[in-house]
């Protein structure tokens, strides 16, 4: 794996770094989810803390349902790209990621709807 000054130096050029096996890119992905781990639960928890009432949710989950979108539009362009490329397996993951985002934009946008309160119904006397 490259060290923080090969990787800074790359970027002056305009490269990346890519790793030559599945291994190694199973270790970039399970290294940079353990090491943010602890910031993002303590980030997200003290955010979700501060939450007073259904309306307080709906600004988080409006920017999240963007971000979710942009995702959405990337994946499936990454996709396009794979399938004209002729990396149909990976054009399949792609599509599967893509699928999967959806259904999450979905979700999410009925969650930021369901902040809103609903009236209650007054109770009929009998």
């Amino acid at each position: 794996m490259p060290n923080i000054l090969t990787k800074f130096f790359m970027s002056l050029m305009g490269k990346a770094w890519a790793y030559e096996s599945a291994e190694e890119v199973r270790e970039a992905i399970s290294e940079n989810s353990f090491n943010s781990l602890a910031d993002r639960v303590r980030t997200h928890n003290e955010g979700a803390a501060r939450l007073t009432d259904s309306l307080a949710f709906q600004p988080g989950l409006i920017d999240l349902h963007d971000e979710l979108h942009d995702t959405w539009h990337y994946l499936v362009a990454l996709k396009a790209r794979a399938r004209r490329m002729g990396y149909r397996t990976l054009a399949e993951h792609l599509d599967a990621a893509a699928e999967t985002t959806r259904d999450t934009l979905v979700h999410v946008a009925t969650a930021a709807e369901a902040t809103v309160p609903v009236p209650e119904a007054p109770v009929a006397n009998r």
